[in-house]
């Protein structure tokens, strides 16, 4: 009698295991994902890219209606039809859409932050081409820029800094920023410092021992804290 429960039981763990199985890979959502609706003027949708800025390739298009999103990332800021935003949704199994372009109800983040940036990477990767470079000694603000395909934008690392406090989205005093994220000190009065955030624990910036280096968190005195790029 007991073998046969046993065998029994086994057969019923295994079939819900399989309906289980069939359930998610027919696209059913994690308890943690999010849905929304693409809304273009166009009604072409919007394009699908391999990363969460348009300097990335297009990998296809999200036409107008649902979609899924598993996570989120701050990339890129985007004017859409939802206004102007620094949210990309990621599509499961497709690519990064502008979260401009998508109601989710809310104009903040409905999902996890994605575990990856490629912007950030790309960011990242140009400070380690360059380091032990000055050529942008003075520079912090450009040097920030340039890493993210930007130029002009700030006239300096407090000034940017400013902006991110008037908008909201400084994080003042936090030394644990995410990767990708700017960092910022308030020295050389009155143009302040900035680098690039590596995400665990150390950055990139200008004025390493002289030079573009990476270093440990604070590193220099008079820290102020950190904010997702507005460009």
């Amino acid at each position: 009698m007991r073998t046969a429960l046993l065998r029994s039981t086994a057969r019923i763990t295994a079939t819900l295991l399989l309906g289980a199985t069939a359930l998610v890979s027919a696209g059913t959502l994690p308890a943690h994902a999010a849905t929304g609706t693409v809304v273009t003027d166009s009604g072409l949708g919007v394009t699908i890219r391999s990363g969460n800025a348009t300097s990335f390739g297009a990998v296809g298009t999200q036409p107008n209606g649902p979609v899924e999103i598993d996570c989120q990332i701050y990339g890129e800021p985007v004017t859409g039809k939802f206004g102007r935003s620094l949210i990309w949704d990621h599509v499961p199994g497709k690519g990064y859409i502008s979260d401009a372009y998508v109601d989710t109800g809310s104009s903040g983040l409905v999902a996890p932050l994605c575990t990856s940036n490629p912007r950030a990477d790309k960011s990242i990767a140009w400070y380690s081409a360059r380091n032990g470079s000055t050529a942008y000694q003075g520079y912090c603000e450009m040097a920030a820029e340039n890493s993210y395909g930007k130029t002009g934008i700030y006239a300096s690392a407090k000034a940017n800094w400013n902006d991110a406090v008037a908008r909201g989205a400084a994080h003042r005093g936090d030394l644990n920023p995410p990767k990708g994220a700017l960092v910022f000190w308030d020295l050389a009065a009155p143009y302040g410092h900035v680098g690039v955030a590596r995400g665990d624990g150390y950055f990139w910036a200008t004025s390493v021992n002289g030079k573009i280096g990476l270093a440990k968190l604070p590193y220099f005195s008079s820290y102020l804290g950190w904010a997702w790029p507005n460009f």
